[in-house]
C-alpha cells in the first residue's frame, strides 16, 4: 500500500522524514525550515502517533517498509518520495 497517494502525508511531511532520515536534530529542522523547534517537536510526535511509532528511527524504518521513502535512494530527498 502505498499511504502517501492516500493522504495520509503531504510534501511538507516527507520533508520532515527525509529530514529524519538524514539524521537531523530537531533544532537544525527547525533552523532548516523557519520554524520554531517546538513547533518541530509536535509535528514530529504526531507523526510518531499517527504511525505508531515509538521513536524517529522507527518512524524512518517505518516509512521505507511502506515505500513513503524509495528503498536504496540515499541520501533521501523530499523529491524521491513517492507521491
Amino acid at each position: 500500500m502505498d499511504l502517501g497517494s492516500v493522504g495520509l502525508l503531504n510534501d511538507r511531511d516527507r520533508e520532515l522524514i527525509v529530514m529524519l532520515a538524514k539524521g537531523y536534530t530537531t533544532t537544525r529542522i527547525a533552523r532548516e525550515l523557519h520554524l520554531s523547534r517546538y513547533t518541530v517537536a509536535e509535528w514530529i510526535s504526531k507523526l510518531l502517533d499517527r504511525f505508531s511509532c515509538s521513536n524517529r528511527s522507527q518512524l524512518v524504518a517505518y516509512s521505507y517498509a511502506h515505500r513513503l521513502l524509495h528503498v536504496g535512494i540515499w541520501p533521501p530527498s523530499a523529491s524521491s518520495a513517492i507521491s
